[in-house]
């Protein structure tokens, strides 16, 4: 019995050794715990992407930030300006040196010869940054009588013609590609076929470019000059109106008038030659069907015989 409780009594001492062990395990953990965590490890390659990305998200900023390259503008310029001069050749030449001395040219010219009431009309081409001190000169040889400028934006035509060619380009080389490539002699000719005509498609395109850029290049001035005494009208710019349509429809007529009179001058000729020719026949077959044929002698049929009649035979009975 005794030995049976110090038994019990040692097992029971056991487990409080092991509680007491077992809670001052978790007292430590818990200290440790509730220090300072450990940094985690990041994985390798990590940091070179964040600073990879965060150069890239600076670089953007940066981009975003910053102006926009601006496209220049596309701008094609025409002027018109009329100079009252008093010596209408010794003006024109001065025009012509005036086109020449800044690079330009001499794109036409129109004179007529009349003392005082001579009159001369010059286009000239010129680059596109020397129109307004040329135009300014031109005004300066004499009385300005008229001016008129007009600009025209085609910065979205070129834009739109620069990327179309560049799609052809690349549609022809691509064409090329497989025109060398190709092996069988019906592959070879639809291939030449197609590439002539996307060839030519952007030849016309380039040709295209190539006016366009002109016109952007070099600007154009037609500068007309009259002499002292050469009448002038100048242009009346009118708001509709009923007199101004009657006015117009007056003109209109008058001219629908001038050209059925040229058309009439330009017939009359054939007219008469139809006429020398066609009113002498008209009468020889008139005069023909007028003539009476002379009448035929008629045939008298004769009248036909009246039948005889046959004589009465008298039948007398024969006596038996």
């Amino acid at each position: 019995m005794l030995v049976r409780r110090k038994t019990v009594a040692l097992a029971l001492a056991g487990l409080a050794l092991v509680f007491v062990a077992g809670c001052g395990a978790s007292d430590k953990n818990s200290t440790d715990s509730g220090g300072a965590a450990p940094a985690a490890v990041a994985p390798e390659g990590a940091g070179d992407l964040g600073s990879k990305t965060g150069a890239d998200q600076s670089t953007t900023s940066e981009q975003g930030g910053g102006q926009v390259p601006e496209i220049g503008r596309a701008i094609v310029y025409n002027g018109q300006i009329t100079v009252r001069v008093d010596d209408v050749e010794a003006a024109a030449q001065r025009v012509r040196s005036a086109a020449t001395s800044v690079g330009g040219f001499v794109g036409s010219e129109k004179s007529s010869s009349g003392g005082s009431q001579a009159q001369s009309s010059i286009t000239i081409r010129v680059p596109a940054d020397k129109f307004e001190p040329v135009l300014a000169d031109a005004a300066k040889l004499g009385k300005e009588l008229d001016r008129s400028v007009n600009a025209e934006d085609v910065t979205a035509t070129v834009v739109d013609l620069e990327a179309r060619i560049k799609a052809q380009q690349a549609s022809v080389d691509s064409v090329r590609r497989m025109f060398a490539q190709a092996k069988q002699l019906s592959e070879v000719v639809q291939l030449e076929q197609e590439l002539s005509r996307r060839q030519a498609e952007l030849d016309a395109l380039l040709a295209k470019q190539r006016r366009l850029d002109d016109l952007v290049k070099l600007s154009t001035i037609t500068v007309t000059l009259v002499g002292p005494d050469t009448p002038y009208v100048e242009p009346k710019s009118e708001d509709p109106s009923f007199l101004g349509g009657l006015r117009a429809g007056w003109d209109t007529f008058v001219v629908i008038l001038k050209v059925a009179a040229a058309v009439l001058g330009f017939l009359l000729p054939f007219l008469v030659v139809a006429a020398v020719v066609l009113v002498p026949l008209w009468w020889w077959l008139r005069r023909r069907r007028a003539i009476p044929a002379a009448p035929a002698t008629p045939v008298t049929a004769a009248a036909p015989a009246a039948p005889t009649a046959a004589p009465d035979v008298e039948h007398k009975p024969t006596e038996e």
